[in-house]
């Protein structure tokens, strides 16, 4: 995946001076969004924020509904993925307001159910599946077949996470069936990986291994993100029942997605699974060199993992340290 480069970024940043600088309003707006949108594409989130404010508080100047929503929701989208789970919801009531007041029930439909999406964030559970069922009633009422699957997908994971896994499979089924029946593939690969991983908590590693096959059949590689994740609960499974090298083939597989897409840190999650592969078989050396590669991208993006990973490192250390001295 090609990121914005430092170039273009800097020429949007030039382009919003000049706004500010000849009082350009609407030029100001335009390069605002732009340079928010590049900093989300560079997963640079926080840095993305301040234009985004900026913008909204020369939109409420007008009090321009339609063109406030699209920013409030961009930037309760950006609050959600950080974490910031009050912000968000304050910005989507705000957004949900104005829907309402237009009678816009699609969008409406969708302003709810990411504010479900905060809720489960935040672990609030009862207030999640009210949220998600009001969102649900209100895409049945508009014949949205496809938004009414992926409601039954988000119930059942706010079910699975307070481990009330009947209801969850119950809730997935739901949503699975809808799915077939609309043909939508992309939903029926996503509802497909969580009752694997369903399974998998359950420790039903043969019908988790089924699931994630059934998965992968319907993700091409056009989609690495989501194949190399059901590549990688297969590849957890595998290992689970003693095939590790059905895991390793999983995992590489998973691996050669993510390097190609750019997506360091989750290659960085295989690349770890692999080395605990190989310290079970007590390949030392293979373990170590796949730690090296998960303290590098560890220590380029800082990840919250480089102190655990360096420990993991030292443990596989001293076990190829001892087996050295054992045949000296």
């Amino acid at each position: 995946m090609q990121l914005p480069s430092e170039e273009l970024l800097a020429s949007v940043l030039a382009e919003t001076e000049q706004a500010r600088a000849t009082e350009d309003r609407d030029a100001l707006a335009a390069s605002l969004f732009r340079m928010a949108t590049l900093y989300r594409q560079r997963g640079e989130a926080m840095k993305a924020i301040t234009p985004l404010k900026e913008l909204l508080a020369l939109q409420e100047e007008t009090q321009d509904h339609q063109v406030m929503i699209p920013t409030l929701l961009f930037l309760g989208d950006l609050y959600r993925r950080q974490g910031g789970w009050h912000q968000a919801l304050a910005l989507y009531d705000r957004a949900c307001a104005m829907q309402e007041a237009a009678g816009d029930k699609t969008a409406m439909a969708a302003t709810i159910g990411s504010m479900g999406v905060a809720y489960e964030g935040m672990e609030m559970w009862e207030q999640a599946l009210t949220t998600y069922r009001q969102s649900l009633a209100l895409k049945e009422s508009l014949g949205d077949l496809v938004g009414v699957a992926l409601i039954w997908n988000n119930i059942g994971n706010v079910e699975a996470k307070r481990r009330r896994f009947e209801e969850a499979f119950t809730s997935y089924g739901k949503s699975l069936a809808i799915q077939e029946r609309a043909e939508d593939r992309l939903g029926q690969s996503m509802t497909l990986a969580n009752l694997a991983s369903l399974h998998q908590r359950r420790g039903e590693w043969e019908e988790a291994t089924l699931r994630y096959r059934e998965c992968l059949s319907l993700v091409g590689k056009e989609d690495p993100q989501r194949r190399a994740a059901a590549l990688n609960g297969l590849g957890f499974v595998r290992k689970k029942v003693g095939d590790l090298e059905g895991a390793i083939a999983a995992y590489e597989e998973a691996l050669r997605l993510l390097e190609a897409s750019g997506d360091h840190l989750r290659s960085s999650v295989i690349l770890h699974n692999m080395a605990l592969i190989h310290e079970e078989r007590n390949e030392w050396r293979d373990a170590l060199r796949l730690m090296e590669q998960v303290i590098s991208i560890d220590k380029r993006i800082g990840h919250p993992d480089l102190k655990q990973d360096m420990e993991v490192f030292r443990r596989i250390r001293l076990k190829l340290d001892v087996e050295r001295d054992a045949h000296q």
